[in-house]
Order: C-alpha cells, then structure tokens, then sequence
C-alpha cells in the first residue's frame, strides 16, 4: 500500500463535535479523489474520543436534571461519532471503523487497512488520527490517504511508521509519523480558530 497524502491538522476546538467540523474541514482536500464511495474505507484513530462530552454532558445533566441535558450532545459521547460524522461529511459507504489506543492503534489501523486491501474490499483509505483538547493542550490530528498498490508502484515499507508509533502517546505518534512523512508531497496544515493556513513541519 502507498500514502499518497497526509495532512497534519491544530485546533483549538474542546469538545468532539466541534473539533471533527474543524478537522474534517481541514481534510477535506484528501477526499478529492475518483474513488467510488464504497470502494473507500475509513479509519479513526483516537486515546479519548466522547470523553469531554461525555463529561460535559452528565455535568450538565446533574446541574440541570436529565431532561434537561442536552440530547444533541448525548451521541457525541459514543467514542465512534467522529468517524460516522466524517463518513456522513465525505460520502463514505466502504467499511469504516474507530480504533481507542495510543500509538498502537495507528499501527492497528495500519494493519486493518492493508487487511482490507488484501481482500480486495476497497481501492483507497482514509486513516484519521485525532488526539482531542485536554488540559490546556490543542487538539492535534492526522489524516493518511493510502492507496492499494498495484504492480505498477512499489508499496514502501511502514514497517518504520508502525514500529516508531507503538511505544508512544497517540499524540507523540502523530508527530513521528510526520516527521517520517516529511518528504510527502502533500503540505500540513494548522487550523486555529477555524482559520486554515500551511505550516511547514
């Protein structure tokens, strides 16, 4: 298989459902592509998703009383709402899954998706890593486009990305596995406050 782009995104955002509009703005480039909605499958990849709802939205719901909580904020708890969210956005009907961990869910999420390429079930992936906002840090995220690679391409080893990503925090993860992708032709790019802007990593 072959990355073919990668964007490496900051956002300020706190809760999950604001911070995925955020991101999937941020991605959105990636899925500029030809390939047929069910021939793509989608991976999330995240060491907290519906935590702070989840947290927001009890605290609410004691303050207040559970009739009174918020309902819109109550599905957002579930740690798979970013990824049904995006596959909402972006069309995506192909297999698409959310994988909880640190850095060694990127490498498991690596894993599915050639496993999907072996089947032949889809011809591109997205693998979405997202580390939210926590305790006065931004949330930072990744996107990988990757391809099934056919003959005529030489699939590059990522035995280097896996390995690197196991021992680490998701966070750490994504900043190795930037630096590993450095050479990629595809820019990074920052989102603050909802504005876009290419960053050099």
């Amino acid at each position: 298989m072959v990355i073919d782009a990668h964007r490496v995104l900051d956002f300020e955002a706190d809760l999950e459902r604001e911070a995925t509009d955020h991101i999937a703005d941020g991605i959105a480039p990636l899925f500029a592509i030809d390939t047929p909605a069910g021939r793509l499958a989608l991976v999330v990849v995240s060491d907290s998703a519906g935590t702070a709802t989840a947290v927001q939205f009890w605290a609410d719901a004691l303050r207040t009383g559970v009739a009174l909580a918020s309902p819109e904020r109550f599905p957002w708890c579930l740690a798979n709402a970013p990824c049904g969210a995006l596959a909402r956005r972006f069309g995506v009907t192909g297999p698409n899954s959310t994988l909880l961990g640190e850095g060694d869910a990127l490498g498991a999420a690596l894993d599915t998706v050639e496993d999907l390429f072996a089947l032949g079930r889809v011809d591109t992936a997205m693998i979405v890593v997202i580390c939210f906002a926590s305790a006065g840090e931004r949330g930072r995220a990744m996107a990988l486009r990757l391809q099934r690679a056919g003959d005529e391409r030489q699939a590059p080893d990522l035995t280097a990305l896996r390995q690197a990503s196991v021992p680490l925090s998701l966070r750490a993860a994504i900043d190795t596995a930037s630096r590993l992708l450095d050479g990629s032709p595809a820019p990074s790019i920052a989102i603050a406050a909802g504005q876009m802007e290419e960053t050099a990593l």
